[in-house]
């Protein structure tokens, strides 16, 4: 009972700021899809993260709205976590997880964005605004496949429970969000798989068939590793008369070592499978070359490092993100230098080994060297029964597309429940430009309707072969 007066109430606010909002360009209500203007409203409450409660409670209050059993696992301004669920997580049925994040980044220089990015502005056949595709539009096509299920799962008894888990944080490490539900909720949510953000359709990948629409699902991640390298050296002080060494000299010195560093290769069971089916899509010489590594590993290493997205996708990187050194005038000597770097590593390299490796490419012992913040290290998930029903789903909808397994370069929650060994795959199931791909985290962030429509024809797809 107070669930449901907490909902009336919530409406009657949301009703109220609607009157507020921005107008869709004009366009009558009637003929935009449902999707797009959920997705409208939801991309109204700016929910950077640390500010996520308000929008979270937004999108619990349209799923209990659709018939949905809600359960808020934190219920904090900066830490909002909740799951809606076709049965009550009480029940402890194998669960498909739908997973997503609350939180945005902040969108700055707003005047550069061709709408308010936190408008939601309905116009051209897109739906603009900060998390349009990051990761609220996601959001809203899971919540809208998981309607369609509703009366069903009302009828009767299904083997399965479905769950749309919505959680912060995620744009900074998930340890306010993913981290949270897994380390204290795994058990009440029952996960007998995640579908969470990961790949995506993306164009012209093909060379010998550009045209023809291929689609990522990640099964793993290059887990983040972030350093503090630190060199303290006592030396005289004034800019005037420079001793032999001190600290910014030493430490540039060794920088340059780790920006000229020759990074060792690796194809790891991930990529070597990502590569072989991209060489199968393929065809042509460019297909054997891709299908047999190990025949031409010079030649694809080769080629792969004139491309630094390929090239990250074999080998440990590492990015100096930040330098510092204590306050005061341009002419006195800093005593110490602090040196930030972002060290994304493939999924089978051990942390201290490849500390160790740093260490020696650095050549300077006096460097201290302080782990700030890792990843956990999880398996990949195994192309399995589930990997196989979600691209089948894909292809149904998007006929003639192609499929490939894809270790991300970037890290984000799906890590946290394989972690678990929950089998996890990323997959945001539209296709879009490159141009609209690249406005994530960018100015004029924005996502086609027909995006959301198809993605949610692929979630329903998707939910079909469980319950079918």
């Amino acid at each position: 009972m107070r669930q449901l007066a907490s909902a009336i109430i919530f409406i009657l606010i949301v009703s109220f700021q609607s009157l507020h909002a921005v107008p869709n360009n004009g366009n009558q209500h009637d003929s935009i899809p449902h999707s797009a203007l959920l997705l409208s409203d939801y991309i109204q409450y700016p929910s950077v993260t640390g500010n996520e409660k308000q929008a979270g409670q937004y999108l619990a209050t349209m799923a209990m709205l659709k018939g949905m059993h809600v359960e808020v696992f934190t219920n904090h301004t900066d830490t909002f976590n909740f799951a809606a669920s076709l049965y009550p997580l009480s029940l402890n049925k194998p669960n498909i997880i739908f997973l997503n994040h609350i939180d945005v980044v902040p969108a700055e220089n707003s005047e550069q964005f061709t709408y308010p990015p936190f408008s939601g502005t309905i116009a051209n056949g897109q739906v603009w605004g900060r998390g349009a595709i990051d990761n609220k539009g996601m959001a809203v096509m899971q919540l809208l496949a998981m309607e369609q299920f509703v009366d069903l799962a009302r009828e009767q008894d299904l083997p399965y429970n479905v769950t749309l888990l919505s959680v912060s944080g995620e744009e900074t490490g998930g340890h306010a969000g993913a981290k949270i539900v897994a380390e204290r909720f795994a058990h009440k949510l029952s996960p007998m798989v995640v579908f969470g953000e990961g790949g995506t359709g993306l164009p012209k990948v093909l060379v010998n068939d550009p045209d023809k629409k291929v689609f990522t699902i990640s099964t793993t991640f290059k887990r983040s590793l972030w350093l503090k390298l630190t060199l303290s050296m006592n030396t005289s002080g004034h800019g005037s008369v420079p001793p032999k060494k001190y600290a910014v000299q030493e430490k540039v010195r060794s920088l340059y070592k780790i920006v000229r560093w020759n990074r060792k290769v690796v194809f790891s069971k991930t990529t070597r499978n990502m590569f072989r089916e991209l060489g199968r899509l393929e065809g042509g010489m460019r297909g054997v070359v891709l299908r047999n590594l190990g025949l031409f590993r010079p030649l694809a290493v080769r080629a792969m490092r004139q491309d630094e997205v390929i090239y990250s996708l074999i080998t440990n990187t590492i990015t100096i993100t930040g330098i510092q050194t204590p306050p005061g005038p341009p002419n006195v000597i800093p005593q110490e230098i602090e040196v930030i770097l972002d060290c994304r590593l493939l999924p089978d390299v051990d942390t201290h080994e490849f500390i160790s490796e740093i260490r020696k490419v650095l050549d300077n012992s006096d460097v201290k060297i302080e782990i700030l913040e890792e990843n956990a290290v999880a398996p990949p998930s195994e192309i399995g029964e589930c990997y196989k029903r979600m691209a089948n789903a894909l292809q149904v909808i998007y006929p003639k597309s192609g499929v490939i397994p894809i270790l991300m370069p970037a890290s984000n929650d799906n890590n946290y429940f394989r972690a678990l060994g929950i089998p996890t795959y990323g997959i945001m199931p539209v296709f879009m430009s490159m141009e609209q791909i690249e406005s994530i985290h960018n100015v004029d962030e924005r996502i086609p309707i027909e995006a959301l429509e198809l993605g949610t024809q692929v979630y329903i797809e998707l939910l079909k072969q469980y319950f079918e």
